[in-house]
């Protein structure tokens, strides 16, 4: 996968490099942050802009790569969380390309798709997100939580690299939970054994009963953990030997659960 942030700087911005690269995640272009913040000219906003890339130790101002950087490396608080969004392959490594730093044209290069195919895609991205420039687009995959360090984002980043085929990734679930949400996969093939690891006995009984009876994701168990503070796991699909939990509830259990 491609590494979207090299090595972190955790110095804070200071205040106004910080506010300047706020408006520039909401979306605003350069004449409204220069009027907003009093600068004067847009060429102040340019200059602070590479007074961040230097904070961040990058070679070149690309906007979305800043806003992406500074929500990682806590520079810039990130923004209110939604409802996870799924994004299908080509719109998640687009999104994934332009947080990276990656232009328009080396995203249509890496693909091997056309340059119009590329910007068609990025028209269609945006306005599913709800983003008006490229730097927005960035603050609203991680409001969607298809960047960032929530789980949801960990799944999705998973199972794309899989490269499933469209008709499974229809099959996917969005899973609701009170940390938040996560992403499942329907088991696939006779070998194929899927699980989520989640901290929380109640949750992984929520998730339980969620997947429960749906298609693709039977026959179910949970596995408590072996050690103190590991995860429970939520697994379906191909009971093999290996898969076999030894503490756990099993698929019936489960069942049972759903209508508690």
């Amino acid at each position: 996968m491609t590494t979207l942030t090299p090595s972190l700087v955790t110095a804070s911005l200071p205040p106004l490099e910080r506010q300047v690269l706020e408006l520039i995640a909401e979306g605003h272009k350069d004449p409204e942050v220069a009027a907003r913040l009093g600068l004067g000219t847009v060429a102040r906003v340019r200059y602070r802009l590479d007074q961040i890339a230097r904070h961040f130790d990058l070679e070149t101002v690309v906007r979305p790569q800043l806003v992406h950087h500074g929500y990682a490396c806590g520079a810039v608080p990130p923004p209110p969380l939604l409802q996870s969004l799924l994004l299908d392959a080509d719109a998640f490594d687009l999104v994934r390309a332009l947080a990276a730093g990656k232009s328009l044209t080396a995203y249509a290069r890496q693909w091997g798709t056309a340059s119009y195919q590329a910007a068609y895609l990025l028209e269609k991205t945006s306005a599913r997100l709800g983003a008006a420039t490229r730097a927005s687009l960035i603050r609203h995959a991680w409001q969607r939580q298809t960047l960032g360090p929530r789980a949801f984002a960990a799944d999705l980043a998973a199972l794309h690299a899989e490269r499933p085929r469209p008709s499974e990734t229809g099959r996917w679930l969005i899973v609701p939970l009170l940390s938040g949400y996560r992403l499942a996969a329907p088991a696939t093939g006779r070998s194929l054994t899927r699980h989520l690891d989640i901290a929380d006995r109640e949750e992984a009984l929520v998730a339980a009963r969620f997947l429960a009876d749906r298609e693709g994701y039977a026959p179910l168990w949970v596995t408590q953990p072996s050690q103190p503070g590991r995860p429970y796991r939520v697994s379906w699909g191909r009971r093999t030997a290996a898969a076999q939990p030894r503490r756990g509830f099993a698929a019936e259990q489960v069942q049972g659960l759903r209508s508690a």
